[in-house]
């Protein structure tokens, strides 16, 4: 059942003076009585764990990192005695880890603190007397708490980085409290700081051992795909045949919670990837439901991240979840599992910032050229091409990461006015300059959050993602980047750690698939409304995105190349511009 909770912080009795009864009935969630300065309404009820000191409560789901792979429960004394002291943050971030909020109150400060592996989404807003915080945005609405207006002054920054997570939203007020990141609320004030960073996690390649860390990895994940199963009483797992799904779906077979895969097909044959994904459902014994997309599902006027405070999706989108949520309804299915983040974890770049982590830490010898030649293998592309790119990267990589922009279609006087702090994470201002590689790795990390809370909330659907779990993060944070690439393949170690476990055609593929040519076709079947949306929507008319790049492109037609998937996230910006107008005036 999907874990949906809703907090109010007030200061003295008129901030606590909203009636709870009315609140409950206008969210849909029971309340569940008092915490640290406040209240709550939670579901399901057995989402809250009273720690034993009641100035602390985990709102989610928690697992011990050791022990057995199953939650922790309210009748579990141990832990929750282990969790109750002032040290209750530290704790979870050394011993447990899931998809979680702490709320606790020291020394009169209350702090709001989120899992490292973002699994529970947080959003809060502060309100005349009090705070109000949330699982989800439109709860704030829900609960009266919220009119929603668009923080316009946000959208330049949506509309160029929308990967790049950010505690200020897109709608005024609302502020995400990020993974791994705690808040100290005060009447008046709301102060960040950062309780986990991946630069903790990032060790020395001291004693490499191939062998024993892809069997520490393949622990790490097993444990944690089991740990999250136990949550769930019938899985429907997402297959495409590809590395990261496969992993979830092998790891999920050595559960005991029954499952049964599903893959998604395109009329476009890059689309098909029923050959892959019926090897590997075969070869763990289980059912494979095959879906095709439906144009009947995608709704122009229907925004994907209509449920996020934040325009970070694709129009297309839509019929991917709809068509998942038709099968798990028909089977049945409590939880959708994935293994979406798997190319962040496990860092599948096409980049030569590798290279320069082994040159670092081996310097200029027979290992650093090996990594040159993987590189040539991973890319396809010739070695002297490789080497002549990590030539012309010598000056960037002695840098700081710096996010790129997306500027296609936007207005100039929009790039022009961006500040050039504006693309900041404390993730990256932590950064080692002398480790351009796990820089690279960082930033990978960064670009699925924002994803992470799923877009089946609506649907009140989990969608768990088992390789973004923090021990899986954490183990693989660990391994040096140029093994990532060793032997000429992408997600080295992962697929080393999984070797007997896949089908040698699922563990020796290549090439991924793509929906991209289905995503083509809504393009062209609604080109109409599509070029209205675009060139006479709301972001024209605020003069935000370039009208003549965006005809240009329209005019391309299938030539349009990558141009597409500009548009289509342009699309669902503007559907999700008149979703969030159109809750202010209802």
């Amino acid at each position: 059942m999907l874990g949906r909770y809703l907090i109010l912080l007030g200061w003295g009795e008129d901030g606590l003076a909203h009636d709870p009864r009315a609140i409950a009935e206008r969210t849909g969630l029971p309340a569940c009585g008092s915490v640290p300065q406040g209240r709550l309404w939670a579901s399901p009820p057995d989402l809250v764990l009273p720690l034993g000191s009641r100035e602390h409560v985990v709102v989610g789901t928690l697992f011990p990192r050791h022990g057995p792979a199953s939650r922790v429960t309210p009748q579990d004394r141990l832990a929750l005695e282990e969790l109750s002291g002032s040290s209750a943050l530290s704790v979870l971030k050394e011993r447990y880890w899931g998809g979680y909020v702490l709320l606790g109150r020291e020394d009169g400060v209350v702090r709001l603190a989120r899992d490292p592996g973002g699994a529970m989404p947080c959003y809060f807003l502060e309100l005349p007397l009090g705070w109000a915080i949330a699982s989800d945005a439109h709860l704030l609405v829900d609960a009266g708490f919220l009119r929603p207006r668009i923080a316009w002054d946000q959208i330049p920054r949506y509309l160029v980085a929308k990967d790049l997570p950010s505690a200020t939203t897109a709608i005024d007020g609302v502020q995400e409290l990020l993974p791994g990141t705690s808040v100290a609320l005060t009447p008046g004030a709301a102060g960040l700081s950062s309780f986990w960073s991946p630069w903790e996690h990032v060790e020395e390649c001291a004693g490499w051992d191939s062998e024993r860390e892809a069997e520490r990895l393949r622990r790490t994940i097993d444990h944690c795909v089991a740990a999250w199963a136990s949550t769930s009483s019938d899985i429907l797992s997402t297959l495409s045949g590809g590395l990261d799904s496969s992993i979830v779906a092998t790891a999920l077979s050595r559960t005991r919670t029954p499952f049964r895969c599903v893959t998604l097909v395109t009329e476009n044959r890059n689309g098909d990837e029923r050959d892959y994904a019926r090897v590997m459902a075969s070869s763990v014994g289980v059912d494979l439901l095959e879906a095709h997309y439906d144009h009947a599902d995608v709704d122009l006027a229907r925004s994907v991240a209509r449920h996020f405070p934040k325009p970070i999706g694709q129009i297309h989108e839509v019929a991917y979840h709809a068509l998942v949520m038709r099968r798990a309804a028909g089977c049945g299915a409590d939880a959708v599992y994935t293994g979406n983040g798997g190319d962040n974890v496990f860092y599948n770049s096409s980049s030569v910032r590798p290279f320069f982590d082994c040159l670092r830490a081996r310097g200029i010898g027979a290992e650093a050229f090996s990594t040159l030649r993987n590189i040539a293998v991973v890319t396809e592309t010739p070695l002297p091409s490789a080497i002549w790119a990590a030539a012309r990267s010598i000056g960037p990589m002695r840098q700081a990461y710096s996010w790129r922009r997306n500027i296609e279609a936007v207005a100039q006087d929009v790039i022009a006015d961006m500040k050039p702090d504006t693309l900041q994470h404390i993730w990256l201002y932590e950064q080692q300059r002398s480790r351009p590689g796990k820089a690279g790795q960082v930033a990978f990390l960064l670009r699925v959050q924002n994803h992470l809370e799923g877009y089946l909330r609506e649907y009140g659907m989990p969608m768990i993602n088992p390789l973004m779990s923090q021990p899986v993060v954490e183990a693989a944070l660990a391994i040096p980047t140029w093994k990532m690439v060793e032997g000429g393949r992408d997600r080295a170690l992962a697929r080393r750690a999984y070797h007997d476990r896949l089908p040698p055609l699922v563990r020796d593929r290549r090439r991924k698939g793509s929906p991209g040519g289905f995503a083509m076709e809504v393009l062209s079947r609604n080109s109409a409304a599509v070029r209205e949306r675009l060139l006479d929507g709301e972001l024209a008319r605020r003069r935000l995105v370039d009208r003549q790049a965006i005809e240009t492109a329209l005019g391309r037609g299938p030539a349009m190349g990558l141009s597409y998937v500009r548009l289509l996230t342009l699309l669902d910006m503007e559907a999700w511009i008149a979703h969030w107008n159109g809750r202010r005036s209802g």
